[in-house]
């Protein structure tokens, strides 16, 4: 199941750093008399030189997987699933967004970024970061009512807020934006850095580069094409098939290098670990079938059932579909309005760290 899951990762990891104008195709798949493997290269291909990606990840399971998965479960805690797993599942939307072709970013340079996270059609979270400055927005009500916790639980516990953040947590209840200046995360991530918080601070690696995406592409296009069976379905399906362990290997291949550039790139390598540790397991005739959909020669969506990983006992006969859904059409990212930013200069005063 992770590597499936990290299939779809892969690919939005070259989407959302990536990503590309649309071709001279039609609005279906092949086109130019392209096999259904040359076609799947070419979307991958694409994905190359656009300034803004969108990239939506949803897990949505049917009742009856959802039922499998709460048959050991509390009345409390299946209630709770099932509201967050039902009425469209999780959805997660990353959009990423630059002056400049994303592809072309140097080190240093960061895009805007905004990840958004719903669950049961309730919208929980929305994070942005524009400009280097961090903003925030959540759904607190709903959250304390899933940790069983009551309203009056919270205003007590808005009691004890020191008087100079009240303002910024009563934004943060009340659905409101929050937010962190870009000159206030500089000091945290130097102040970390001086008490040996090592990889927090070091950003300057962080950003996409040509060299990193075009292995990050290679590997994939082999994941997906050189390594895999590429069925035409029609109307811009693609069926893909092949070896979990073989196209496991790819795609830690493809992300490797990325995940390692990254702030608390330590912990990455560890999971990387424990990804090639377990792609070892994996008996070497065990298969992996997903769908991709082209448009404009570009790739829109993927689909995969990770029920077809799990023993039938499991599932209940129902299924477990992750949905990734790719657009080179996002708006741009920018900060919101009516923000109460948060003054860390004081939040650290008031716990004794600052100076």
């Amino acid at each position: 199941m992770t590597i499936a899951v990290g299939a779809v990762s892969g690919l939005a990891l070259t989407a959302c750093s990536s990503s590309g104008n649309t071709g001279s195709g039609g609005s279906g798949g092949n086109s130019g008399g392209k096999t259904p493997t040359e076609a799947l290269a070419a979307a991958v291909h694409n994905i190359s030189s656009g300034k803004a990606e969108a990239f939506q990840l949803s897990l949505k399971p049917d009742d009856a997987m959802i039922a499998a998965m709460n048959k050991d479960s509390t009345k409390q805690d299946a209630a709770i699933a099932k509201a967050l797993l039902g009425n469209g599942g999780v959805v997660v939307k990353f959009t990423v967004s630059s002056d400049k072709a994303l592809k072309d970013l140097k080190p240093g340079e960061s895009p805007n970024v905004e990840l958004g996270v719903t669950a049961g059609g309730t919208d929980y979270f929305d994070v942005r970061s524009v400009g280097g400055a961090l903003y925030l927005k959540a759904n607190v009500p709903q959250l304390v009512q899933l940790s069983g916790k009551s309203t009056s639980d919270l205003n007590s516990a808005l009691g004890e807020i020191p008087p100079d953040f009240q303002s910024a947590v009563q934004a943060l209840v009340g659905g409101k934006w929050v937010g962190v200046s870009a000159q206030d995360l500089k000091g945290l991530e130097q102040m970390a850095g001086s008490l040996g918080g090592g990889d927090l601070g070091s950003t300057s690696t962080a950003s996409p580069n040509t060299a990193m995406l075009a292995g990050i592409e290679t590997s994939l296009m082999k994941a997906l094409t050189q390594d895999a069976t590429v069925t035409d379905k029609g109307n811009g399906k693609l069926e893909v098939t092949g070896k979990v362990k073989v196209i496991g290997q790819d795609i830690l291949q493809a992300v490797g290098p990325a995940l390692s550039a990254v702030p608390g790139s330590s912990s990455s390598k560890a999971d990387l670990d424990k990804y090639r540790e377990g792609l070892n397991n994996v008996p070497d005739s065990e298969v992996v079938t997903f769908d991709v959909w082209l448009k404009n020669n570009q790739i829109s969506e993927l689909q995969l059932d990770l029920a077809q990983f799990l023993p039938k006992d499991q599932t209940g006969g129902g299924h477990l579909p992750v949905d990734a859904k790719f657009s080179q059409d996002a708006a741009k990212v920018s900060a919101p309005d009516g923000v109460t930013n948060i003054d860390v200069q004081k939040l650290l005063s008031s716990l004794g760290t600052g100076s």
